[in-house]
């Protein structure tokens, strides 16, 4: 009895820690919009990575490029979740999105692999991560694409094939984008 007395005291004193956190929230919009935004990592809803090297530069590529917070805000609007690892990519791509879906619960889990190497320069990289999750969301814009079969027909239909793999105009141009958009930062930053 004793053992059941705890429980139900402490599940009283979590839910009136909830309930005056949601108080406190609601009385500071401010605090609660820059909240909205999910950090990147392994608890992001939409985008998540366990690379370090990876989640600085998604950290900063979000933080320099009005683009890529777009790519961003999609995908945490999206029934996907986008796991970006450190990896290699058929044909020598420093990145890729693998032809590939899991679908756990009510979501489509995608993979990105970005090869790391050190001598390029990361504004590079955050354009290459932004093409690829750009790929992501051409995915995840049709519901009806739940199995790598599916995918493979959006891109056959869509894309084109360069290089061995597929590829469509528009990530190409968001991937420049991103690129544009963070040197444009950097050097602001650097006068």
């Amino acid at each position: 009895m004793a053992h059941t007395t705890r429980i139900l005291v402490a599940g009283i004193a979590m839910a009136g820690a909830l309930v005056s956190a949601k108080q406190s929230e609601a009385a500071n919009p401010q605090a609660n919009a820059a909240a909205a935004r999910p950090a990147v990592g392994p608890t992001a809803a939409g985008v998540r990575t366990t690379s370090p090297a990876l989640a600085t530069l998604i950290r900063e590529a979000t933080e320099r490029s009005e683009t890529f917070r777009g790519l961003i805000d999609t995908i945490e609007a999206s029934d996907g979740i986008v796991h970006v690892s450190e990896g290699k990519c058929r044909h020598g791509a420093r990145a890729c999105l693998p032809l590939t879906m899991t679908v756990a619960g009510p979501f489509r889990i995608l993979f990105i692999f970005v090869r790391i190497d050190t001598r390029r320069a990361d504004w590079d990289y955050m354009g290459s991560i932004g093409h690829e999750l750009y790929h992501a969301i051409e995915v995840l814009s049709d519901p009806r694409i739940t199995s790598s079969h599916a995918m493979v027909q959006l891109f056959t239909n869509e894309g084109r094939v360069v290089n061995g793999t597929f590829e469509t105009n528009a990530a190409v141009d968001t991937g420049s984008a991103v690129r544009v958009e963070v040197l444009e930062v950097l050097r602001a930053e650097s006068r």
